[in-house]
């Protein structure tokens, strides 16, 4: 590490604040925790975006004003060089200062981005839209479905985890045209109202709510306003009988019942589940029939983001023996309970951004599997102040399924870990060196090795 990067660490401290959604607020926290840090291992590198460039510009810009302000009011220049030298060394004022300043341009920004993209959309008479949301599988089952219908319906979807109105926006008005018959999106959300404003924007026909945790409960304050978020694109769906719900979620199955939904569509319901290093195996039942089918997909996780995917498909008017043909030819996804060979074990790999939904399944799953098994796990993060106690829950039914448990970083959540676990555990340093090298001891002594959550950075 250089000099120059430990005095004046603004690369560190703008890629913490876009990770924190340029939030000042969140940034600060960091902050008052991470003060003296000058280094975090990294998950997600600063990507230079046309906002963050933009940020960098109103930083140094600041800086310079401040340093004629300095000269103009001692009229000594090396007296204005000393102090703003020494100001810069504290980055993060002028990070918010532009972070402030860019508020107002932003806001018109994204007033512009909705208006256009609300514009195309209501302009393709024939395209039909479905959005996605819950607080987690909404990649997983956006991608499944997309595999499942791609072949009679020309679709577009949303590249990745672009789920935020810029990153929709920027789907709709590079990429859709009229030749299109579906747009697939998921609508991400982190404050009341998000999931309402991304529908007025894209206007769905179809919708679906893959389900509701404590993911991101630090933002909303309660699950309460979480569950009222998700249920918005109901709300704004004309035909009812276009949404499908997963009711093998307590939150929305409870949801539905207090809003007296009449008969709700919900997934498929599976039986005679087994799980292999080649992936699933499972019956599917549809309509009193019984589908005997096999995929790549691994995970109690990932079959029901599957039955998600095809009772939408269903839906929309694809047939259960052009579904049930392509299961077995089904793509998982990056980071989402994806099985990779590792040396004589099998990596199940869930490092994208696990909750605790995700984290129970994965639980279930492995009490399903025979063999030595290990969980490696940094905890659950944006819980708010029931970190210890989810934490500490998961540690607890934890117990007697894996053979060791390895816990990334010394911190609140992992104690709270360590204190729910019942058996053998070890502590490694949160950084991606550490990490990746314990994985190494870890290949020729284990069947499974359970990799859930990534290592944290801004936590």
């Amino acid at each position: 590490m250089s000099l120059i990067s430990i005095l004046f660490p603004i690369s560190l401290y703008l890629n913490i604040l876009q990770l924190e959604g340029y939030s000042i607020s969140r940034f600060l926290v960091w902050l008052k925790h991470n003060f003296s840090t000058r280094a975090v291992s990294q998950k997600r590198k600063l990507a230079l975006t046309f906002k963050t460039k933009i940020l960098l510009v109103f930083s140094f810009a600041s800086i310079i004003v401040l340093f004629l302000l300095l000269y103009f009011l001692s009229r000594s220049i090396y007296l204005a060089i000393f102090i703003t030298l020494l100001l810069s060394t504290q980055v993060y004022l002028f990070l918010i200062l532009a972070r402030i300043l860019l508020y107002p341009f932003e806001v018109v920004i994204i007033k512009f981005w909705f208006l256009r993209t609300q514009h195309k959309i209501a302009g393709l008479n024939k395209l039909r839209v479905i959005a996605i949301t819950g607080s987690y599988a909404k990649t997983t089952t956006k991608e499944l479905l997309y595999q499942l219908i791609k072949d009679k319906f020309k679709t577009l979807r949303t590249p990745q985890s672009y789920n935020t109105l810029l990153g929709i926006a920027k789907v709709v008005n590079f990429e859709l045209d009229d030749s299109y018959d579906f747009f697939i999106c998921e609508l991400a959300a982190y404050h009341k109202t998000d999931v309402k404003k991304l529908c007025k924007m894209t206007s769905p026909t179809f919708g679906m709510i893959t389900g509701i945790t404590t993911q991101h409960l630090e933002r909303f304050g309660s699950l309460r306003n979480i569950i009222k978020t998700k249920f918005e694109l109901y709300d704004f769906i004309h035909k009812k009988q276009n949404m499908i719900f997963n009711l093998g979620d307590n939150n929305v199955k409870d949801e539905t019942e207090k809003r007296n939904i009449l008969k709700p569509t919900g997934y498929l319901t599976t039986k005679n589940v087994s799980f292999s290093k080649e992936g699933s195996e499972f019956d599917l039942i549809y309509k009193d029939a019984k589908y005997h089918l096999k995929t790549n997909l691994f995970g109690l996780s990932n079959l029901q983001n599957l039955t998600g995917a095809i009772s939408m498909a269903l839906t929309l008017g694809v047939g259960i023996d052009q579904i049930t043909d392509k299961v077995s030819n089904l793509e998982p996804v990056e980071n989402r309970f994806k099985l990779k060979a590792y040396g004589n074990s099998t990596l199940v790999d869930n490092t994208y951004s696990s909750n605790q939904k995700a984290f129970t399944q994965t639980i279930k799953t492995a009490k399903l599997l025979s063999g030595k098994k290990i969980l490696v796990t940094p905890g659950l993060v944006e819980l708010g102040k029931k970190e210890k106690q989810i934490n500490r829950h998961l540690g607890k039914i934890s117990s007697g399924v894996f053979d060791e448990l390895i816990l990334v970083g010394k911190n609140k959540r992992t104690n709270s870990f360590f204190n729910g676990y019942k058996g053998r555990i070890k502590f490694i340093k949160d950084t991606r060196k550490d990490y990746h090298k314990e994985l190494e001891k870890l290949k020729e002594k284990y069947d499974w090795i359970f990799l859930e959550n990534d290592i944290t950075q801004n936590y």
